[in-house]
């Protein structure tokens, strides 16, 4: 948890910061529709791919882990199958902020990873799922066809974290028989999730990186360059309109960490720290050791301050995410902590501020609207 004299000196950075964010953009010519190609092929030609590569990985890895700890179940094999969901679902987080292209296609996003969960649908499902026990579910062919409530991390998060799951799992009792297969059968899908995105975007990156009048789908590279745009406008409004406000509700007597992203692994701040890794590369350009500085959208914003006072912004706030612990639960644990969470939101909402004016404005690809309307 933020000391209060950290608190005080993050709120005094952002206040300072303030002074250098919002710089409207000077009057100027139109970008040429050539200056935004060198972005749409460094973002979804060079930088994305490795990505996908590491996600097939990892739930490739957590398959085998899964099959392992199974075989022969035991607490060690239990840590190690959440481990391995640790590490897919990190991925997972920088990734889907991304959302275009094989990523949505079909709903893949939403049968990757089923939330919000407005209605409660999967509780309702995994609990006649675990009275009735069908076999065609621990089948990962046939569970790819069901609903998407009862695949994807979600709830293969209620099967490694959630009640007495794991034990049972360890016992080899009926229920927990019948929990592993399941468990499998939800990895082995996610991996071929995973190797369809791999296999996909190479199809999918070369229509936008040649956007053009010979082009249905994307007419100039302005157009396909919009998607980038969109995609990090939305990411930061799902951060402060799902993924925190949801759990704060009203105020403080009406929050509830249960309604935050993955409860039960708590790991709900973990998400936002790895969405805002993913965002950040498409301003930057830079995802982990891949990429290059300054060459995603950055390289269209010919003013070196206001590149600065974003940069500076954006890390003030990815530095307070990393300091926390992961969930919003052991945040809400401490007497501050609604406070801390209510800061937070307010964080990202000026980043957002700082997208739609400096960035929207100087790139010409922000539009005024709202992304997430009509969702």
């Amino acid at each position: 948890m933020l000391s209060k004299s950290s608190r005080r000196n993050l709120l005094l950075s952002t206040t300072t910061v303030l002074a250098f964010g919002l710089i409207s953009p000077a009057a100027q010519a139109d970008i040429p529709d050539e200056n935004y190609q060198p972005v749409l092929a460094h973002l979804l030609g060079t930088v994305m791919p490795p990505k996908l590569d590491d996600f097939h990985a990892a739930t490739e890895n957590l398959t085998s882990e899964f099959k392992d700890f199974c075989s022969d179940p035991d607490k060690g094999g239990l840590e190690d199958t959440q481990t391995a969901f640790h590490a897919a679902m990190d991925i997972w987080q920088e990734i889907q902020p991304w959302r275009m292209g094989p990523l949505v296609a079909n709903g893949r996003d939403q049968h990757i990873e089923y939330w919000p969960d407005k209605h409660g649908t999967a509780a309702r499902q995994f609990r006649k799922l675990m009275f009735d026990k069908p076999a065609p579910y621990t089948d990962p062919e046939q569970l790819s066809s069901a609903s998407a409530a009862l695949q994807g991390f979600p709830a293969l998060e209620e099967v490694l974290f959630a009640d007495d799951h794991g034990d049972q799992m360890i016992a080899a009792d009926e229920d927990g028989v019948f929990l592993c297969q399941y468990g499998t059968a939800i990895a082995t899908n996610l991996s071929t999730l995973s190797g369809e995105l791999q296999a996909e975007w190479p199809e999918f990156a070369p229509a936008m990186e040649n956007a053009g009048p010979d082009s249905m789908d994307y007419p100039t590279a302005k157009f396909a360059a919009t998607d980038l745009y969109r995609a990090l406008h939305e990411g930061l409004l799902i951060i402060s309109t799902q993924k925190l406000a949801r759990p704060l509700g009203e105020n403080a007597e009406d929050a509830r960490a249960s309604r935050g992203e993955s409860p039960l692994a708590g790991r709900s701040l973990r998400n936002i720290e790895h969405n805002l890794i993913g965002l950040f590369a498409i301003y930057d350009g830079t995802w982990g050791d891949v990429g290059e500085e300054g060459k995603g959208l950055a390289a269209l914003i010919d003013n070196s301050l206001l590149d600065r006072s974003f940069k500076l912004n954006w890390q003030t706030v990815a530095n307070t995410f990393a300091e926390l612990p992961p969930s919003v639960a052991e945040v809400l644990e401490q007497p501050d902590g609604y406070a801390v969470l209510t800061d937070l939101k307010g964080q990202i909402d000026f980043l957002t501020m700082l997208v739609e004016n400096d960035v929207g404005g100087n790139t010409q690809l922000g539009g005024g609207f709202n992304a997430l309307d009509g969702d």
